[in-house]
């Protein structure tokens, strides 16, 4: 059996903002950011096993928040695979904004059209897929527990997708709050134990 959990990042300033903040956006968190993490920290720690592989996207806002939630770092990798989905040209820009430029676009991802792509950018689909193959990957380690530490997006859908596995991707899962824990449990089959579960 293998444990897997998943901790979003804590809140950014283009959070704040409402701003599309994506796997191109290499923003810090801001002041409410690290309050979160203080808030959750002994209650994530609590929550975890005192031996974990630590797999970490490599963007600024996820390697602070296991800084500020003290994770065990002894065994940690930072993994591409569990960016952000890449925005493209919408990163940095309101949703009023992007959607004055592309109505129809942004209508479809909203919808959760796993094919659509923002311009430049990856479509769900391509999400979806890199986070699934990074999970199976770390599932077949040596280790019966390992701690993601990705993004809203890529959590939402990599899980989607590896609940659904060998059906059409369909969005099941809400985006997870900021410093929030999910639990998969993985042995003959795939069970999500808990989702965006807050300590404060």
């Amino acid at each position: 059996m293998t444990n897997l959990y998943f901790i979003r990042h804590a809140h950014t300033a283009l959070n704040g903002q409402q701003l599309f903040q994506g796997g191109q956006t290499d923003s810090e968190l801001d002041e409410v950011g690290y309050q979160q993490l203080a808030n959750a920290r002994a209650g994530i720690q609590a929550s975890l096993p005192a031996n974990y592989l630590l797999v970490c996207s490599p963007l600024i806002r996820t390697k602070e928040t296991f800084k500020g939630l003290q994770l065990n770092s002894q065994h940690m990798i930072l993994d591409n695979r569990i960016r952000e989905i890449d925005f493209g040209t919408w990163e940095g820009r309101s949703l009023e904004d992007v959607k004055n430029d592309f109505p129809e676009a942004v209508a479809r991802y909203y919808q959760n059209d796993p094919q659509m792509v923002p311009q430049k950018g990856e479509s769900i689909q391509s999400v979806a897929n890199r986070m699934v193959e990074a999970i199976k990957y770390y599932t077949k380690s040596d280790y019966q527990d390992i701690v993601f530490v990705s993004h809203g997006n890529s959590i939402s859908i990599g899980l989607s997708a590896l609940l659904l596995e060998n059906a059409p991707f369909r969005r099941v899962l809400a985006i997870p709050d900021n410093v929030s824990l999910s639990k998969v449990v993985v042995n003959d089959q795939i069970r999500l134990k808990y989702y965006s579960r807050i300590f404060k």
